[in-house]
């Protein structure tokens, strides 16, 4: 009994000791967004470090409004050997979507994508009417 006390306190100290993280739920996610004005057109910057270009879409669904939806897999470490286990588990992966309602209607025709360092960027030109 005395052994078996000890090993539930070896447990319960290192349990303590390490630092457990909130598992996303299964489905979408939803990449970070930064809006910028200038007079002329408002830049839309989305975090989308580790995205493959081709799994990737950007619609304006209309003049004030912006839908992202692709797919992010899950990063791995040059020569990662199995077994492993996870320690850790912050980076969102899978089916993402996000809409972004614009402040000022822009000009969906004139829309620019540039995608730099992990930042996918969107520079929409406000309409002049």
């Amino acid at each position: 009994m005395e052994e078996w006390s000890r090993k539930i306190h070896d447990i319960m100290d290192e349990m303590r000791t390490r630092i457990f993280v909130e598992y996303r739920v299964s489905g979408t996610w939803q990449p970070r967004v930064n809006l910028y004005e200038s007079r002329a057109a408002l830049h839309l910057c989305v975090e989308m470090a580790g995205l493959e270009p081709n799994a990737l879409r950007v619609e304006c669904l209309d003049a004030t409004h912006v839908r992202i939806t692709g797919q992010r897999g899950r990063p791995y470490a040059p020569g990662l050997d199995s077994p492993f286990s996870v320690e850790a588990m912050e980076i969102d992966e899978g089916a993402f979507a996000r809409e972004i309602d614009l402040p000022d209607p822009v000009d969906v025709g004139a829309a620019e994508i540039t995608y730099d360092r992990g930042f996918l960027w969107i520079t929409l030109p406000k309409t002049t009417t």
